[in-house]
């Protein structure tokens, strides 16, 4: 009986200290980047085996966080996702930048154990802007320089399950959807364009 009753307090203490780690009044830091960032090159190869253009692309994104839990479980606050992408061949020279600022809600369900399972809801503003650098070719015999703007939404919704690897350090594993709209892009001649996309994102979160 008393082995029982060890389990079961031991048991609550868990579920007890699950919970507090979410509690209202905790503030939480975070930062997440999809799973897809890369860095790749590409080459067309001609029937002789000679390489007629060698291309190289690299993307980055990554998104930090700041939150406060209103109630427990129960967190909201500003997202600032960073994007970074660049592609250059022989001819010429790609380069983006975009940023969103995004207010988010995120809800925590803690279980028994260092586990947890969460979902989030984000829709912020930003700005994208891009840079063509042409080296010159038989089209287009003068170097040039082209660079556009556009406005940007995006709408994000996610569920992922966490791990506690330190007691207020939580890894964090999600799925989510994202729909991403520009105002004017540039490769569209001046049209609007939207963007869904399915991914996954890995990261942390901090509360304190």
């Amino acid at each position: 009986m008393k082995i029982k009753t060890l389990k079961l307090l031991f048991v609550m203490m868990t579920v007890a200290s699950s919970f507090a780690q979410t509690e209202k009044g905790k503030f939480l830091i975070g930062l997440n980047t999809p799973l897809s960032f890369s860095n790749s090159s590409s080459r067309i190869i001609d029937n002789s085996g000679n390489s007629l253009t060698n291309e190289s692309t690299s993307t980055f994104t990554f998104s930090p966080q700041i939150g406060y839990s209103i109630i427990d479980n129960l967190f909201v606050g500003i997202d600032a996702t960073l994007s970074f992408s660049s592609r250059d061949n022989e001819a010429a020279e790609f380069n983006s930048t975009s940023y969103i600022l995004s207010p988010f809600v995120k809800y925590y369900y803690p279980s028994s154990n260092d586990f947890n399972f969460f979902g989030q809801f984000k829709y912020g503003f930003g700005q994208y802007t891009s840079e063509l650098n042409t080296i010159g070719l038989i089209n287009s015999p003068v170097p040039s320089t082209q660079i556009s703007e556009s406005n940007m939404e995006e709408l994000v919704v996610g569920l992922g399950i966490g791990y506690f690897v330190h007691e207020i350090l939580n890894i964090e594993l999600s799925i989510n959807y994202q729909n991403t709209f520009y105002d004017s892009y540039a490769n569209f001649n001046g049209n609007q364009l939207a963007i869904d996309t399915f991914g996954a994102s890995i990261g942390f979160s901090l509360f304190l």
